[in-house]
């Protein structure tokens, strides 16, 4: 019997978000799923070092990630158990072309509660809208967008 569950939010006009869970009757983690194409702003990007610019804009949500879950409203996340997973592929990135960016974060839980009730829907959402006005949106490399054209 599958017990996984997926919800997707078009809260947000250029990226791709789904949540889910696994088990979602007894879930123990749920996930965020964030998704664009991301392109170039810098006309000049030989001389920008994109791996760089990809592991300050990791180390930038992991640490934004750890901020937030202090938050009062968020405290049902175990936040040293936080997994996250920026995927973008450094090599292909050049003005004028879009690159595909994916970003996986799996969030631990204290309590079990199911990820489409609204309580979860709701938390969930706060910290994706978080992580999209903090590191995406407000990217000096990058604008960022639903479809690849």
């Amino acid at each position: 019997m599958k017990t996984g569950k997926e919800i997707k939010i078009d809260n947000f006009d250029n990226y791709n978000v789904v949540f889910g869970s696994v088990n979602n009757k007894h879930p123990k983690a749920v996930y965020i799923n964030m998704s664009a194409w991301a392109d170039p702003i810098h006309e000049t990007d030989c001389a920008i070092n994109y791996n760089k610019v990809i592991k300050d804009t990791n180390k930038k949500l992991k640490q934004l990630l750890y901020n937030t879950f202090s938050l009062d409203k968020l405290t049902e996340f175990i936040k040293d158990r936080t997994i996250l997973d920026l995927d973008i592929r450094e090599s292909g990135i050049k003005y004028g072309k879009r690159s595909f960016i994916s970003c996986e974060i799996t969030l631990f839980i204290d309590s079990e509660i199911p990820v489409t009730s609204d309580i979860m829907k709701e938390k969930l959402n706060t910290i994706t809208s978080v992580v999209i006005d903090n590191v995406f949106d407000d990217n000096e490399f990058f604008k960022f967008y639903r479809k690849k054209n």
